[in-house]
């Protein structure tokens, strides 16, 4: 790193983590004469503390031992994120430095430091930002263009655009796992090719900007996808209307059928949804059913994928995603089966909620054979009494 420059220096504090204390590790940027450096200082191993400490005290402290290193002594990598991975040591090989003036602060990382020593090296776990490819023709939206960005849940946050509101869904979040790129833009495929489709959440367009890496200003580096814009859709999700006392007349059997109908257009693609669950259900402001999250490849909940399914994934080392397509098809039609009992609790008409609980029983019938199919289940549903 060049020579310090004290008018500029300064460390921004980015994601901090630790395993109950032990293997902290904290993300920073650090800025100097114009140029900024990702960094990940992470310590192999634990230091003993005087007294038991809370998450917010272990990460005071070791902020406070992050900020006491002087990084003039390492060559951190451009355009990247370096790990710098610290160890206590006997040998005095790669041993790092305190800063002057905080030898002697109260500090049990730093009372240790001359113990350590560092290895650097690329962070193999860092956010993975794809570059633009043009051939998408798709709308983008710069970052820095977007107003008013609250977080709803860990990987989405609503965004203003020219004053209007929008879901933004980004690649960076606050458990970051390699493939999470992956899935994003998988779910960017996905998307695309639903366009247009009635009760499946709609892309806007991709949300860009210049890498967050770039150290200097005047690198010339391509734009990179930080995520995507979908439409808003205020009313809540499935789950927190079925955790409420109301009760409806129509609308059950209304969401029944979109969220159906959803799910056949994912079919007839040759998708699978594989996270059907009320969560992954949004009304919109006309309480119209909106199913989300439909890349297929992310996470999945255990009780919601079928008792096939389930047996699959105890006797091989896959995830759903991995598994033959009838496999993802009918573990999707099981989890809307389960979904209709659950939608047939809100009914206040009987013939309703009667004609939910009998399909619903029908699609999580134990013999797989005797199950019908999903269209089936969507005629028997729209079937007059």
């Amino acid at each position: 790193m060049p020579e310090k420059d004290l008018l500029s220096y300064r460390l921004e504090f980015k994601s901090y983590r630790d395993w109950n204390g032990d293997r902290p590790s904290q993300v920073l940027i650090v800025h100097n004469n114009g140029s900024s450096w990702w960094i990940k200082v992470a310590l192999y191993g634990s230091v003993p503390q005087a007294v038991p400490l809370g998450y917010l005290q272990h990460r005071s402290i070791f902020q406070k031992f992050v900020e006491a290193i002087d990084f003039g002594q390492f060559q951190p990598l451009d355009d990247t994120v370096t790990n710098i991975t610290l160890s206590l040591t006997e040998q005095s090989q790669n041993s790092i430095t305190i800063r002057d003036g905080y030898h002697d602060l109260a500090n049990s990382y730093i009372s240790v430091a001359y113990q350590m020593c560092y290895e650097i090296a690329e962070d193999p776990q860092r956010v993975i930002y794809p570059t633009l490819e043009r051939e998408r023709c798709l709308p983008t939206f710069e970052v820095h263009c977007l107003q008013n960005i609250e977080v709803i849940a860990p990987t989405v946050s609503t965004a203003l655009f020219k004053q209007q509101k929008f879901a933004y869904k980004t690649i960076d979040r606050p458990i970051y796992e390699p493939g999470d790129t992956e899935h994003i833009l998988n779910e960017i495929d996905v998307l695309t090719q639903l366009r247009g489709l009635p009760n499946i959440a709609q892309l806007v367009g991709l949300v860009v900007s210049e890498n967050p890496y770039k150290t200097s200003p005047s690198t010339n580096m391509a734009a990179v996808i930080t995520g995507f814009l979908l439409e808003y859709y205020p009313g809540g999700s499935l789950e927190q209307i079925l955790e409420d006392e109301f009760q409806f007349d129509a609308l059950p059997m209304q969401w029944a059928l979109q969220v159906g109908t959803a799910i056949d257009s994912l079919h007839k693609r040759g998708r699978s949804h594989l996270d059907i669950k009320p969560s992954n259900i949004v009304l919109d402001v006309n309480k119209d059913a909106v199913l989300i999250d439909v890349s297929g490849t992310g996470g999945y909940m255990w009780e919601w994928l079928s008792p096939e399914m389930q047996n699959i994934l105890q006797n091989s080392e896959t995830s759903p995603s991995n598994t033959p397509f009838e496999a993802r098809v009918a573990t999707d039609c099981w989890a809307y089966g389960r979904l209709l009992s659950a939608i047939a609790e809100k009914s206040v008409t009987a013939g309703i909620g009667e004609k939910l609980r009998s399909v619903a029983d029908g699609l999580t019938n134990v013999a797989p054979e005797s199950r019908p199919s999903l269209c089936d289940a969507l005629t028997q549903l729209k079937e007059k009494e």
